[in-house]
């Protein structure tokens, strides 16, 4: 089996696994979510690929000094395909790289008052979980206290992370962690960061769905999971 069919195969593979374990999932909600997680990580996937397809298309008619029209037929490609294909590749070829942006740390606290979350004056979004950027030589646990003490004034202490994604609509990194409040915390005292905010309070399990309705699909298994883990 040569190189290619071995990805091909441990590919298709992986996938009909994926989708093979999902469908063993019992709760209708829980194939519903962990489906959608699977969507954006093969989301991902496909930019990713398609970039190194542009790439290796543009070695191709560059090694062997081909035309566009001979380059299509290579690919098995209209002239006018290959071309957009070349230029979509080089466009950004000769730009300097810059220095990438810092990922975000969106921090999902919850406790048996609800889940925090703070509404901001930009309204962008209104309603969001506090966080900020990671600064540098932070991890995402140290910058999830730092941010969350800095907007609302609580303690906490960091879990695990639940999920990283490019975000969709700011196209920066959000890396999502899970917490609680400290013990010696007063989850009934939450100040704001009021150069940003306009107000800061613990919403219930309904209430995040109706005013965070794009929320991120672990992100909400987590919280369901959490909901009856306080309600029992």
């Amino acid at each position: 089996m040569s190189a290619q069919d071995k990805i091909r195969s441990r590919l298709t593979e992986a996938i009909a696994a994926a989708l093979a374990d999902l469908e063993q999932i019992a709760s209708a909600e829980g194939r519903y979510r962990e489906a959608s997680w699977l969507v954006d990580q093969l989301a991902e996937a496909i930019t990713g690929a398609g970039k190194l397809r542009g790439r290796a298309a543009v070695a191709l008619r560059d090694d062997e000094n081909l035309s566009l029209a001979q380059l299509g037929e290579r690919l098995g490609v209209s002239k006018a395909r290959a071309a957009d294909i070349v230029r979509d590749t080089t466009r950004t070829a000769g730009v300097p790289p810059t220095e990438p942006e810092p990922p975000i740390v969106a921090v999902v606290v919850t406790s048996p008052a609800g889940v925090l979350a703070v509404r901001r004056k930009d309204k962008n979004p209104l309603w969001t979980f506090p966080g900020g950027e990671v600064e540098p030589g932070e991890n995402p646990s140290a910058a999830a206290v730092r941010e969350t003490n800095e907007e609302t004034g609580l303690d906490i202490v960091a879990g695990r992370i639940l999920g990283k994604r490019i975000h969709p609509q700011t196209s920066r990194q959000v890396i999502y962690v899970a917490a609680r409040p400290a013990r010696h915390a007063d989850t009934a005292v939450l100040v704001g960061e009021r150069a940003d905010l306009d107000d800061v309070r613990w919403l219930t399990r309904d209430e995040v769905d109706s005013l965070m309705p794009r929320t991120y699909e672990p992100v909400l298994a987590y919280l369901d999971r959490d909901h009856r883990r306080h309600s029992s």
